[in-house]
């Protein structure tokens, strides 16, 4: 069993410093809005994933007037306790693991694993392919922790080789060598991109179907694919996707200079919902839309839990508010019968349906100006 056991921060937004030790279960967040709920949340996420869900420099968690933020939690897992200390500075951070820094990195991976559910993860059937292509990409390095560098070392190959694309439009003329070098670096990263998105889909669908058919008892079918923008090879074989990127790359030499971009690639991919074998962006009602991705989530949270034999925390920043008391009660259901601990915000302690839990099994936090009380 894993669970927070106590969490220190300070200089977080507009959280007054503070030391909390959380329940064992359900710790319910209640407040108006603004009041700094979701920075909590958001720094919980960070601490143990070190990257927010909500912006991507880490110094605009530091409070206004503050030189940093200190993050700082004890997590039991197994009877062990770990300790870990996330220092954010302008330009920089420090990272420390039972107080030492770790090296290599992926030694902070692995023992603190969250799911979050976010209001804006509701959005993401009808939302952008970038907006589901992050939300994949969340999932993916919950489970795989090597996945977050892969994703990145792609994202700088691809901007140089669409920096050279750019330079490729004007007089000077593109080195075929050097754009054969980046070919070569996009196509093997991109390869292990796909392989590793693919091979998660295949992993989470039975679940999420499964799920599905629970949770919104319509008789229709939910599904998920992993969509690629341009044909390629099935499967999960890295040989033979990088094998098949390499080809399309070299083919699109003209269009991609002739637009200073690259075209194929696992940035250009998609994550397809589909609800009865039609897209569910246009077809599924708003209901429908949230059914889906309640399904995720619940199927995620196994997923995660079958891979690292324990249940991860579960963040709910302020969904209640987005589901009706149906589909609430579906997902506090869902919830009793697990061991996660969880963190749940919301703007009225009442919208939780926890029907059936003990005193034991929750506890209320009211939040009024970044400040937590327990009530």
């Amino acid at each position: 069993l894993m669970r927070l056991a106590s969490i220190r921060l300070t200089g977080v937004r507009n959280l007054v410093p503070l030391r909390l030790e959380p329940g064992r279960r359900f710790n319910v967040l209640f407040g108006d809005n603004g009041q700094g709920k979701t920075n909590f949340i958001e720094a919980l996420y960070t601490l143990c994933t070190l990257r927010s869900f909500r912006t991507h420099r880490l110094a605009d968690l530091i409070a206004l007037g503050q030189q940093s933020a200190h993050l700082d939690a004890v997590l039991e897992r197994g009877g062990l306790d770990r300790h870990y200390q996330l220092a954010i500075k302008p330009r920089g951070r420090v990272v420390r693991l039972d107080g030492k820094v770790p090296r290599p990195m992926a030694h902070y991976f692995g023992d603190f694993n969250v799911v979050l559910f976010a209001p804006e993860d509701l959005q993401v059937p009808r939302g952008s392919p970038s907006a589901r292509r992050r939300f994949l990409d969340r999932a993916v390095f919950n489970r795989s922790r090597g996945y977050l560098a892969v994703a990145q070392t792609y994202e700088k190959a691809l901007k140089n080789r669409n920096r050279l694309l750019k330079d490729g439009q004007g007089t000077r003329s593109i080195d075929p060598d050097v754009l054969a070098a980046f070919d070569s670096q996009v196509a093997k990263l991109g390869a292990q991109l796909i392989a590793a998105r693919r091979g998660y889909i295949a992993a989470l669908a039975p679940g999420f179907e499964t799920a599905f058919a629970t949770i919104s008892d319509s008789g229709l079918s939910g599904k998920i694919a992993y969509r690629c923008s341009t044909e390629m090879p099935e499967g999960t074989d890295i040989e033979e996707l990088e094998a098949g990127l390499l080809t399309l790359m070299k083919s699109s030499h003209p269009r991609d200079i002739a637009r200073g971009s690259t075209s194929v690639g696992p940035h250009r991919d998609d994550l397809v919902f589909t609800l009865a074998g039609q897209p569910a962006a246009t077809f599924a009602s708003q209901g429908q839309l949230r059914a889906l991705i309640l399904s995720w989530k619940t199927a995620e949270m196994t997923l995660l839990e079958q891979s690292h034999q324990s249940a991860p925390i579960l963040l709910l920043d302020d969904v209640s508010s987005e589901l009706d008391d149906t589909r609430n009660r579906t997902l506090f259901a869902f919830l009793r019968e697990r061991e996660n601990q969880c963190f749940i915000t919301t703007t009225a302690a009442r919208h939780v349906l926890l029907d059936g839990a003990g005193t034991a099994d929750r506890v209320d936090f009211k939040v009024v100006d970044g400040q937590l009380t327990q009530v």
